[in-house]
């Protein structure tokens, strides 16, 4: 795994120095070449203001006085009037003269040297000057020109160093508060002064920490619930269990088993309301809607719970049938429109009514579950979807889940669910309303 940090300064660093490399290279060639452009001009300027020779005599003086590095450095004249032997500024030097006016390099004693040449009617001045001197003053002068760039280079490579430094140091914060981390913390990574390119990546780092610990304390929840909800009715099984070690007759015990028979299936069935509202509140995966008929949906739900309302001689019964389609997922409105009509077959007294009705009224239809039961206080209504919940006062069986596992699954569908009670205050009336949708259900 690469350093991000390492990365950049070493890229950062290498893209600079070899732009710094190739500025200095093009500014070391303008420079030189400028420099040897100046020279050419002195090689001119020098052969215009020579005349006949008359300086050569002092020159050739003060060139035995000149050290050996001042008479390399020097410019070297040569003057030829007509057919006379040309007369040097250093003697001995005998480079021939140039056919043409202007400039040319010539080879002599092993040496190349840059020549301007200007020819008179009456006489040729020669200027010469050895290129090595002349390579070396133009290399001088472009080198003062690089120096800059010998200077800012190492600079820039340290700035860069620090400036990245600071540019990743809310990163390296954000490392080290997820490094710190405890399993169980919740606390959210910092996001100040992040890159605004890396801020998408926190944040969607913060949203799956939201995510994990509503998970975890969903499970958290759900095993605290659990294991309070399930100690009474085990701690009933135990004593069931000790009063049938005691009983002598068989009426006494098959009185002792009827009653742990009922006492497994009420723990058994809020085993399965536990899990399921556990599912229901925990579950991510997207939703895989189809086309439902409501109307034949709705009695077919009816149908499995006619026996149970039979046994409690409960008239359970479809009032009103409003033909219907609505988008949904079958296995969810199942549990859903079963956990109303359960619970309104358990606090519906024997002998009580049911009645259940489909109505559509514009792009909305509303299925009704309408009992004659107690009813619940108005102030309690919105608390009858918490888990566990149970109104006082009323002692029919159940785990106080199963509105709960309604509110889940509803808010899964996005189905609106509505509590009222009856305007004549005998019963409560429990409604869902689905958007209407299009097409014909499979």
């Amino acid at each position: 795994m690469k350093s991000l940090k390492n990365q950049l300064i070493f890229w950062l660093v290498g893209l600079l120095t070899v732009a710094a490399m190739l500025a200095g290279g093009f500014s070391f060639h303008f420079a030189l070449e400028e420099a040897n452009a100046l020279l050419d001009q002195q090689l001119s300027q020098i052969a215009g203001s020579v005349d006949e020779g008359s300086q050569l005599p002092a020159m050739q003086a003060r060139f035995g006085k000149e050290n050996r590095e001042e008479k390399k450095r020097d410019f070297i004249i040569q003057v030829w009037l007509g057919n006379a032997p040309g007369i040097s500024s250093r003697p001995g030097f005998d480079l021939p003269p140039a056919t043409v006016s202007g400039f040319s390099n010539m080879m002599s004693h092993g040496l190349e040297w840059r020549v301007y040449t200007m020819i008179h009617p009456d006489r040729t001045v020669q200027i010469s000057q050895e290129a090595d001197v002349r390579l070396d003053i133009a290399t001088h002068s472009a080198m003062r020109v690089l120096f800059p760039f010998f200077v800012v280079i190492p600079v820039s490579w340290l700035l860069i160093g620090l400036v990245v430094t600071r540019l990743l140091k809310p990163l390296e914060n954000v490392t080290d508060a997820a490094i710190r981390r405890d399993a169980s913390s919740n606390a959210l990574l910092p996001v100040d002064n992040v890159p605004l390119e890396v801020a998408p990546l926190i944040q969607a780092m913060n949203d799956l920490i939201t995510r994990l610990s509503a998970a975890i304390e969903l499970q958290r929840q759900f095993l605290s619930d659990a294991a309070h909800e399930l100690r009474t009715p085990l701690a009933a099984l135990q004593l069931q269990i000790e009063n049938l070690s005691q009983s002598h007759t068989r009426e006494d015990m098959d009185s002792r088993i009827d009653e742990m028979r009922r006492g497994s299936q009420r723990a058994s069935h809020l085993v399965g309301q536990l899990l399921k509202i556990s599912r229901y509140e925990a579950q991510q995966k997207p939703v895989v809607r189809r086309p439902v008929n409501l109307n034949e949906f709705v009695k077919d739900s009816l149908a499995d719970f006619i026996p149970l309302a039979d046994h409690r001689r409960i008239d359970l019964g479809l009032t009103h049938d409003d033909a219907a389609v609505v988008m949904g997922n079958p296995e969810d409105l199942r549990i859903l429109l079963g956990n109303l009509i359960d619970n309104a077959i358990r606090y519906t007294p024997e002998g009580g009514k049911i009645d259940v009705s489909i109505s559509v009224a514009g792009r909305e239809v509303v299925v009704e579950v309408l009992d004659n039961g107690p009813g619940v206080p108005d102030e309690l209504l919105p608390r009858l979807f918490d888990r566990f919940f149970r109104a006082a006062g009323q002692d029919t069986d159940g785990s106080g889940i199963g509105l709960a596992i309604v509110k889940a699954i509803a808010r899964r569908e996005s189905v609106k669910v509505v509590l009222i009670n009856r305007p004549d205050g005998h019963g409560l009336s429990a409604s869902l309303v689905f958007a209407l949708a299009g097409g014909v259900a499979n």
